[in-house]
Formats: C-alpha cells, sequence, structure tokens
C-alpha cells in the first residue's frame, strides 16, 4: 500500500472501567518460587467446569525461555506440512540473536512445550547465517538514536496461519534505514524451508495522523514504523472467505516538544485493518481501503498494541494490550468490533492487568495475547509477562509465556462475555504456591 494511500478514519475513543489503582513498584520476588502448574495436553476435552473445580495455584512459565509475545497456534493432519506436523507450536519474540523465531513443539506424554530440534541445532523460521539482508544490522535510528540493541535489532511478534495450501508467517523487523517494517514470509511446513517476501506497504507519514508536526531530526515529514501484523478472516454474505491484515502504527516511538505550546506530544497509535488477497505463490495484493480500528486513548498510557481476533457468541471480538511493556504498567483489554473493513472497536473492558487475581501476585505486566480453541466456547490464553522483582529497565530481557483459560460461556453453558477462568478460580479462595522439589 502506498504511503499515500493511507487512509486515517477517525475512531472514538471508547469508555471503559476505571482501572485499578496499580502499585508504584513490583519488587516482592515470591521466597518459593512455584513449581510447573497443573496443565491439560492440548485437545483432550477439559471443561470449564473441571477448571473451576480445581484449586487456584500460583502460574508457572511454561518454558524457561525468555518468550516475549508469545504466539501459539494447532496445526491439523491436513495443515501444510501434513500429519508429521499436526500439534500445538509455539513461537515468539526474537530480537538481537542470529536467528529468529525459534520453535518449540507441545509433548503430550511430558505436557510441556520443548525446543524443535534438527541436525543438531534448535529450529527457527530464519536459522542462524539466513537472516534477510533487508534486516537491519545496527544502522541507527534517526528519532531514536539511543535505542538498545534488543530494541534496534527488532524481530518482534511472529504469528503463523494457515492460508490455503501455505502457512503465512506476519513478524516485524527493522530496516536498514531504522523503520520498523510488517513483513510476511511463506511455507508449505512450519519446519521450512520459509521464502520471506519482504516488508509490506504499509507504513504512513507522520503528517496523516498528525498535520501539525514540526519535523525533526528524521525529516519534515518521515515513514513510521507499523508492527504487530496480525490476520483477521472474514466472512462476506455469500459465504466466501475474505482476509485482513491489521497493523499497530508505532507512532508511541516518535515524540517531540511542541514549538507552540512547549508540551510534550507523540504521534497516536492506530490500529489499522486493510483487505489482501494471497496468491498460490504467496503474492500478497491489498485490496480496497484501509480502515482505523481503534486509536489509543487517555486509559491507555499512550499505546494499544498485541491485537488478537476471535469470533464467538456470534460477535467478533478483539483483545489487545496497552501501556509500558516493560513493568507493571502494561496490561490487557478485550473489545467488540462488529465490521473489521469499515466499523471501530467498542464497549472496550480491562481483561487482565498486574492485580488480576489470575497472577497469583507473583506476574505482573500481562499482555500481547494469542488464543488456541480448546473446547465449545472456550480457549487457551498465552500471554506474556514479568515475574514479581524484574523489569525491562533494571534486569534487561525477562518476559516469560503463561498460559490461562478465557470462556465465552457461563458455568451453565450460556454465552456470555468473556472472563479469565483463573480469575473466578483464585476468586473462591487465595492461590496456593507449590513448593518446589
Amino acid at each position: 500500500m502506498p504511503p499515500d494511500s493511507f487512509e486515517q478514519k477517525p475512531a472514538p475513543v471508547p469508555s471503559a472501567p476505571r482501572l485499578p489503582a496499580l502499585p508504584q513498584k513490583h519488587n516482592t520476588l515470591a521466597s518459593a518460587l512455584p513449581a510447573p502448574f497443573e496443565v491439560d495436553a492440548p485437545g483432550t476435552g477439559v471443561t470449564l467446569g473441571a477448571l473451576l473445580a480445581r484449586p487456584a495455584l500460583v502460574p508457572e512459565s511454561l518454558l524457561a525461555d525468555n518468550m516475549p509475545d508469545p504466539y501459539v497456534l494447532r496445526l491439523s493432519d491436513t495443515s501444510p506440512g501434513g500429519p508429521e506436523t499436526q500439534g500445538l507450536w509455539l513461537i515468539a519474540t526474537s530480537s538481537n540473536r542470529p536467528y529468529a523465531f525459534r520453535l518449540y513443539r507441545w509433548h503430550g506424554e511430558r505436557a510441556r512445550f520443548e525446543a524443535v530440534i534438527k541436525e543438531g541445532r534448535h529450529l527457527a523460521v530464519f536459522n542462524e547465517g539466513q537472516l534477510p539482508a533487508w534486516w537491519n544490522q545496527g544502522e541507527p535510528v534517526p528519532t531514536e538514536p539511543d535505542l538498545p540493541e534488543d530494541l534496534l535489532l527488532a524481530r518482534w511478534a511472529p504469528e503463523i496461519f494457515e492460508i490455503g495450501e501455505l502457512l503465512v508467517l506476519f513478524y516485524t523487523a527493522r530496516d536498514r534505514q531504522g523503520v520498523l517494517r510488517s513483513a510476511y514470509a511463506t511455507s508449505r511446513s512450519i519446519e521450512g524451508p520459509w521464502t520471506d517476501h519482504g516488508p509490506l506497504d504499509v507504513n504512513p507519514r507522520v503528517k496523516e495522523l498528525v498535520p501539525d508536526y514540526p519535523g525533526g531530526p528524521a525529516g519534515e515529514n518521515p515513514v513510521l514504523g507499523t508492527i504487530d501484523g496480525t490476520l483477521v478472516r472474514i466472512e462476506d454474505g455469500t459465504g466466501r472467505e475474505r482476509l485482513a491484515l491489521v497493523v499497530k502504527v508505532d507512532g508511541n516511538a516518535l515524540r517531540w516538544v511542541d514549538p507552540i505550546t512547549g508540551q510534550p506530544r507523540a504521534v497516536p497509535t492506530p490500529l489499522v485493518a486493510r483487505e489482501f488477497t494471497l496468491g498460490p505463490d504467496g503474492t500478497l495484493q491489498f485490496v480496497g481501503a484501509s480502515n482505523t480500528l481503534l486509536t489509543d486513548g487517555p486509559q491507555h498510557g499512550g499505546l494499544v498494541e498485541g491485537q488478537f481476533f476471535v469470533q464467538e457468541n456470534g460477535q467478533r471480538y478483539v483483545i489487545y494490550s496497552a501501556g509500558f511493556f516493560g513493568n507493571h504498567e502494561y496490561r490487557t483489554y478485550v473489545g467488540k468490533l462488529d465490521d473489521v473493513l469499515h466499523g471501530q472497536v467498542r464497549d472496550e473492558r480491562l481483561l487482565m492487568d498486574s492485580e488480576s487475581p489470575a497472577l497469583g501476585g507473583a506476574w505482573n505486566g500481562p499482555g500481547h495475547p494469542s488464543l488456541v480453541k480448546e473446547g465449545e466456547g472456550l480457549y487457551a490464553l498465552y500471554l506474556h509477562a514479568w515475574r514479581n522483582g524484574t523489569d525491562y529497565c533494571a534486569h534487561g530481557e525477562a518476559r516469560k509465556v503463561l498460559r490461562f483459560h478465557l470462556s465465552f460461556r457461563d458455568e451453565q453453558g450460556l454465552p456470555c462475555e468473556p472472563f479469565v477462568v483463573e480469575d473466578r478460580q483464585a476468586s473462591r479462595g487465595a492461590p496456593r504456591i507449590i513448593e518446589a522439589a
């Protein structure tokens, strides 16, 4: 999409319940870290009733590895790759590593995710020595000259979808001019090989969102980054499936002082959707105009991002995060959306934050969710969080992947607004910490 065709439609700021007061610091590390909590083998028919009957436990990370922006998908025996690759797979942000998007696979007998090892190494979508040449190799960012290496060499938010006979990976990388780009790659098996198709032309210029931008180190009207590309499937009135890509415009990265008022300002961070088609050779072409689904409001702490879409109870829901990613301020919302290509998010409410009972007082900053369906109206909810006593500024990168459950049915099996099952569990009694063996 040419930058000058980026259509910025106004999106109303949704009303949302007042956030509970968040503590200024989370620095109490549990004296006894919990052992791995009870994890069901995916697809074994776990029910809401069975989950609610369990004692509330303090959650533990599914993997010891650093796992920002975790994304989980289930492949079937008819997925690209066939029966050999069916099951649950996990990938996450890689940042400044010599590889990108390492693969983990669920092992039912051991009830855990494990690294996928091929030819003696941990398999990744882009293995060491195979990173695309257009990715940033240390070139500076004019608008952010002091970025740490993990933000400069950005390889973020991988998500894999089945489209026809292909698997399509949407991801974020910074290009050699320092701009964050939404990009994609395709494969006929999750184990590769993957073909990188490069960045998508979805980056707007600043003045399309802020006409009075006064200019800065990157010029009068620089290109803004986009991140967190994800797929939305749309069924039209004839039953035909249509596809849309939703990205976040990374406006919060561009800040300046207004020369007239002297007040600090930043570009908004809209979530923007646009329809596309995908050819059998993996060629992606955009269709029609873009649509702004949501723009950050005063309750969001400067940004919205990490969006994930799900259709339940005859309604499309979007789950997304807001606030600073690196501490207890990060949190996750849920809203409703009637029309991806023309509508806006409504009925927003807080889904999880650092005070959520499901975290058991041991974690903070829950965000960047993804869902995998486990039963009728019941989903596994994967997201990352910081263990209390850690944050980005003081400890570097240490986000861990947690799993909860999100239900769109109540205890009587009737449709209801989504709720985190473990929150309801915990409200019936304080979470128990299980002593490590």
